[in-house]
This record gives structure tokens, sequence and C-alpha cells, in this order.
């Protein structure tokens, strides 16, 4: 587990994050938990319910996307905020991954800001090589 999970990256209008991994299955994670603590400015979650997400692209920047994407859906449909994700990358075209978090509660959650979209638009994603660390960079539609 790296020290700091993510951080967030001068942008105009939207915002942008880089989460760090000992590999990209924690920065993937890391890039979800930084999408959950903009959307609740980071209130605590409780971990009482828990979802699978199985995700099928042709890229890893297409995981990315469509992972963070889901992730949007299930909150806005489901209700559900999200604070615990256990995500397997398999080669560059798969991606499963266990949330867990709670229901949404404007009293306890609501301070935060509206993820509208996840934007190909800046992305990173660095598969850390020879020990180093690696990192995704994902630009949220707020």
């Amino acid at each position: 587990m790296v020290a700091k999970k993510y951080e967030f990256v001068d942008h105009t209008a939207d915002i942008a994050v880089r989460a760090h991994g000992c590999d990209l299955d924690e920065a993937f994670a890391n890039t979800a938990t930084a999408m959950f603590d903009i959307i609740t400015d980071g209130a605590s979650i409780d971990t009482s319910t828990e979802v699978t997400v199985e995700i099928e692209a042709i890229d890893r920047e297409g995981l990315l996307v469509q992972f963070l994407s889901e992730l949007i859906l299930i909150h806005e449909v489901d209700r559900l905020v999200f604070t615990d994700f256990e995500v397997s990358i398999s080669g560059t075209g798969g991606l499963k991954a266990v949330c867990r978090g709670e229901t949404f509660s404007q009293k306890k959650h609501g301070g935060g800001l509206h993820v509208k979209g996840v934007s190909y638009h800046m992305m990173e994603i660095f598969d850390g090589t020879a020990g180093e660390p690696s990192y995704v960079q994902v630009l949220f539609d707020v």
C-alpha cells in the first residue's frame, strides 16, 4: 500500500486527480476512492452494502472510464456511495471490483460536488516498473 492514496492536480474548471498504488489494481481503487471523496466531501462512509462490478473494454483507458462511469451510474440510480474497493484487472481488457459502501444520505454525505462524468482528457495510466509505484490520472467533470 502506498502512503498517499491520491492528490489533486491543477485544472481550471473540473477536478483532476492522480491516484497512486503499488500496482494498477490499487491505483484504480484509489481513483474510485477519490471520486467518492469528491462526491461526499470526504464524509465517513460505512461498509454495510457490497456491490460487484465487472467491466470489459478494449484497453486500460477504456476500463478506467467504464469502471468509474459504472460507479457514477450506481450512485445516481441506486443512491449508493462507496469507500472500500477491491479491484482486480485481468490483462488489458477486464476488471472486477468489489465495492463496499452504504446508501447515500444528504445529511451525512451531501457536502460534496456532483460528479457528472469521467474524461479521457489528461488521462494517464502508468503501470509501475522496477519497483516504481503505479499511478492513474483522471479528470472528473463536475
